[in-house]
Parts: structure tokens; C-alpha cells; sequence
């Protein structure tokens, strides 16, 4: 049994090279796969939002492949001359999702993009635990703040403290994190700084 072929309507694409041998048979390709594809030359005429971007690899594009890795909202595909030597460093600094080797083959682009969405799926998956991984270290910070405060304001022993936290939040039927915040933020306007 053979697995389904991945759908590619409706993706819109942005290719960011010249209106040249290469960039023709590229669109030509993601067109066929269905994909809502433009051709934009030079690159300072692509300000547009995408699914997908075909970046040619050179100087004038550097600057907008590393902005959009950055962003991680679009999947990422570097064009690359295998005969330019700037290209593996270039690369290597800006880390696209996939690579589209020059000359463009037929049925490359759909064999690329697979690979791309995958690489790009799990990159905004692992930013997404990676941001939720933050709040938890900031709210565990800003709770330790708070058993600070109230071990000092109402002489609590620590785990008293936290008892006290854990109470309001579920009396106010609120996170912990939201009464330690509050509590650290009245502290530090309630009290003159004591230098």
C-alpha cells in the first residue's frame, strides 16, 4: 500500500530569483503542484506574507533568507549554485529548511518541499515548548519572589508561604503565578527601595 501524495493546493509560494531559465521551470513546477506561485526579482520587491519561499543564494538575498528563518512563520527553501563558492558557508549561516540544487530538475521543488515542511513544523513546534518553557522558568522565578516577600512581610517559614500562595490562588480560582505576581508588584510599590 502506497502512502498519499502530499497536497500542495492552495500553499501560496514566493520565489525569490531571477525570471531566468531556472526560476521559469521552479514556478512552472509549483504550479503544477498547485501551489498560488509569483516570481519576484529583485529581492527587494518581495515584502509579501507566504507559505513558501524559493530563495535563490547570493549577497542581494541574504538579508531576507535570514530575516524569514528568523521569523519561522514560512518554510524556507535556499536555491544554491553548486558552482558558486559562497554558497556552502552562505548556507551554513543561514540555515534554510531545505536546499534546491541548480539547475533545477523536474519533480525537484515537490521532493524539496516535503522535506522543508517537515523541518519547518518541528522548528515552530520546538519554539512553541521552548517559549512555554520560558513562562514556566519566568512564573517559577516570580513565585520564588513571592515566598521571599511574604516570608519576610508576615514571617512565614518557607513552605507555609507557599501555602499561602497555593490558598489565594485557588480561593480566587486564578494560576499561582498570577497571585505571586501580584504580590511581588504590590511589594515593590508599597515599600521605598532600601539602598
Amino acid at each position: 500500500m502506497t502512502a498519499p501524495s502530499p497536497d500542495f493546493r492552495g500553499l501560496r509560494a514566493a520565489i525569490v530569483h531571477p525570471r531566468d531559465r531556472d526560476g521559469e521551470e521552479l514556478l512552472r513546477q509549483l504550479r503544477r503542484l498547485g501551489c498560488a506561485a509569483e516570481l519576484h526579482w529583485p529581492p527587494a520587491e518581495f515584502a509579501g506574507e507566504t507559505d513558501l519561499l524559493f530563495c535563490l543564494v547570493n549577497r542581494q538575498t541574504r538579508a531576507l533568507i535570514e530575516q524569514w528563518t528568523a521569523r519561522g512563520v514560512a518554510t524556507v527553501i535556499a536555491v544554491a549554485d553548486p558552482g558558486d563558492g559562497v554558497a556552502p558557508q552562505f548556507l551554513h549561516d543561514v540555515a534554510p529548511h531545505a536546499v534546491l540544487v541548480k539547475p533545477v530538475a523536474p519533480g525537484a521543488a515537490a521532493l524539496q518541499i516535503v522535506v522543508a515542511r517537515q523541518g519547518s513544523r518541528y522548528q515552530q513546534r520546538m519554539q512553541a515548548k521552548i517559549a512555554k518553557l520560558e513562562e514556566t522558568l519566568r512564573l517559577f522565578r516570580k513565585v520564588e519572589q513571592a515566598k521571599t516577600v511574604l516570608m519576610a512581610r508576615r514571617n512565614l517559614d518557607e513552605p507555609k508561604a507557599y501555602a499561602y500562595l497555593r490558598e489565594q490562588a485557588m480561593r480566587r480560582r486564578v494560576p499561582v503565578g498570577v497571585i505571586a505576581t501580584a504580590i511581588v508588584e504590590s511589594d515593590a510599590v508599597l515599600l521605598p527601595d532600601q539602598d
